[in-house]
């Protein structure tokens, strides 16, 4: 008999206990200022995005462990907890929802009468509309004994779902200190970001420029994931909401591209890295119209979207690879630190990714890892600026003080070239006058003695024209010219200029002037110089006999004097070199010259606020021609 009554009573137990009401997930007392819903939500996915809130409540939720992303998908998403009150508990509070950048967020809140109060939330919806407008999605309700609560969340982001309940005055601190922490963290950022626009313009680093513009772009990326973009542009800006998180993406990528290639010097060390870096660059950009209008991206934009994400990947390993490089070549420690303060976000780019796959569980850890590692790296990143800067101003320094040695190693060449050349005018005018002697007082000289006089005569006047280049040179260099302008008619400045060759090589010259009484104010001393070297050029590098031809017109840009010759050329090369000081192209080689002609000439031409241009094809001749402008009003117009 016992044992029935025994058996008896346990029956009634385990019946008791299965028919009982199921215990409430979440117990809101009196002291309890805030409950977390970790562990107490059920989940249901619902793969179709069809059901209603009606259909969904008669499903079967699963019970979820604990917090942990569900990844990425494009079904919704359902959560649903139940509420335990207790009557010493006060009946309003505050149901907190987080991921803040989740696109649609929807509650339903059961009341006391069996209804349900629905409140439609999310990051493009209207921020006015929110119940609380706060970065997180906040919906006040009135508890009691059983209540349900569900959530349906539609998001492309990872499906990161976490909700508290608090007491309306805790989570109001909790707003205060959250918002507090966030704001240094974007002050941290904000100033960082002047501070290297500056320090960018002012030095003209283009590193620092470009680092400034990467921290700019990871203020408005993380003005969005934080939830901050709709608080701060409200209902106004729906569109600047969806795009400026996107144009922070791209523009970072383009700015740590261009930092890294300039701050690794990459065109100099790997060539091929650098082009890669460009192109990586340039695709970047590319897609920036798309960030701003997204109703362009099509299904072969986000193949392409996809590639630029992977090499901006590979950019980064190249990156990092070529720090530690060139950090073990030259033992710089600021290599090192970019190294680091580079590889600590992306171990914490790593961990939110884990996260968001649901790899990770969801803690105060892994919920701002991304972010502290963002304050690290400018910590450690500005150490390694500030050793750069360092070191551009001990070159900065070094420059200047080679820059005022090589000039005071010039200047004193100037004097000896100067002096020297002063020193030879009077031996050579001596010389020349002595010969003009023997032959004015020795008339019958035999033809080979007449003929060594008069060689050493042109070797005289060759000596004397390369001490008036030197002359002219110097005094270009230095001095400057100051040109006298005056009226001035260029038949008369020609001929005047032919007729100073000797008769045999004059008469070589062919010269053409429209309109015949052509005239333009110019230095007729200074362009005499400098047409004189032109003429005397070609004719000594043209072959014998050859025609010369010196052309003058002009047209709506002014005056145009050009001297063609029939000789060998310049290649390109040579002519890229044309006009520096003591240049002498292959075509030279056993031609007499200083290689200083064209260079005064092109200084002369300079002074009248002219251009000096030469054309040629390897064996068809050359071409100079210069290019005055009238200034006033041309003569014989």
């Amino acid at each position: 008999m016992k044992r029935h009554a025994a058996l008896w009573l346990l029956w009634l137990a385990l019946a008791s206990t299965l028919l009982a009401p199921a215990a409430a997930d979440v117990a809101l007392q009196a002291q309890t200022s805030r409950v977390s819903l970790d562990g107490a939500l059920e989940h249901f996915q619902d793969p179709s995005r069809s059901l209603s809130f009606q259909a969904v409540r008669g499903q079967d939720f699963q019970r979820l462990p604990g917090y942990r992303s569900l990844g990425y998908g494009d079904a919704n998403h359902w959560f649903r907890a139940q509420v335990g009150y207790t009557p010493s508990a006060p009946s309003r509070w505050i149901l907190a929802i987080g991921n803040p950048e989740l696109e649609e967020v929807d509650v339903w809140v059961e009341l006391h009468d069996g209804g349900f109060d629905h409140h439609a939330m999310g990051y493009y919806r209207p921020y006015e509309e929110r119940p609380l407008q706060t970065r997180l999605f906040a919906v006040p309700f009135d508890a009691f004994e059983g209540a349900h609560i569900y959530i349906r969340v539609r998001s492309n982001n990872a499906i990161n779902v976490h909700a508290d309940i608090w007491q309306p005055a805790a989570f109001s601190a909790y707003q205060t200190r959250d918002n507090f922490y966030r704001g240094l963290y974007f002050g941290v950022l904000l100033i960082s970001v002047f501070l290297y626009a500056i320090l960018g313009a002012r030095l003209r680093d283009i590193p620092m420029a470009a680092y400034a513009g990467y921290l700019a772009s990871l203020v408005l990326f993380h003005l969005g994931t934080n939830g901050y973009l709709p608080m701060l542009l409200g209902n106004y800006a729906a569109w600047l909401t969806d795009t400026l998180p996107r144009i922070g993406w791209l523009g970072g990528a383009v700015a740590i591209v261009l930092m890294w290639d300039k701050l690794l010097d990459l065109k100099r060390h790997y060539l091929f890295i650098h082009r890669l870096y460009w192109f990586t660059l340039l695709l970047n950009l590319a897609l920036l119209p798309f960030a701003l209008l997204p109703s362009l991206v099509t299904a072969w934009l986000l193949v392409v979207v996809k590639l630029a994400n992977v090499l901006n990947s590979v950019n980064f390993l190249l990156g990092m690879a070529v720090a530690l490089t060139l950090w073990r070549r030259s033992r710089r420690i600021e290599l090192m630190l970019y190294f680091f303060a580079f590889i600590i976000p992306a171990i914490g780019a790593l961990v939110n990714t884990a996260t968001n796959q649901g790899i990770l569980p969801q803690n105060m850890l892994t919920a701002n890892l991304y972010q502290a590692a963002s304050l690290v790296h400018v910590l450690v990143m500005s150490f390694g600026m500030a050793l750069r800067l360092r070191q551009l101003q001990r070159d900065k320094a070094s420059a200047e003080q080679e820059a005022a040695i090589a000039t005071q190693r010039t200047e004193e060449q100037r004097r000896f070239v100067a002096m020297l050349s002063h020193e030879f005018r009077n031996p050579l005018a001596a010389i020349d006058r002595s010969v003009q002697m023997i032959q004015l007082k020795a008339p019958g000289l035999m033809p080979s003695e007449a003929q060594r006089l008069a060689g050493i005569r042109n070797n005289t006047a060759t000596l004397s024209s390369l001490v008036d280049n030197f002359l002219l040179v110097e005094r270009l260099e230095h001095q400057g010219v100051a040109s006298a302008r005056k009226p001035c008619r260029i038949r008369a400045l020609l001929e005047s200029i032919v007729s100073q060759q000797a008769e045999t090589e004059a008469q070589r010259v062919h010269l053409s002037v429209y309109p015949d009484d052509l005239s333009c104010e110019l230095d007729d001393t200074l362009i005499a110089a400098a047409l004189g070297n032109l003429l005397d050029n070609a004719l000594r590098y043209s072959p014998a006999g050859s025609e010369i031809r010196i052309q003058a017109l002009r047209d709506e840009t002014g005056l145009r004097i050009q001297v063609i010759d029939h000789g060998p050329g310049l290649d390109d090369e040579a002519l890229a070199k044309l006009g520096t000081p003591y240049f002498r192209a292959e075509t030279s080689l056993g031609k007499k010259g200083s290689g200083l002609g064209y260079h005064f000439t092109q200084r002369i031409v300079q002074a009248h606020d002219g251009k000096l241009y030469a054309h040629s094809g390897q064996g068809k001749g050359l071409t100079v021609e210069v290019v005055l402008p009238w200034g006033q009003t041309p003569y014989g117009v």
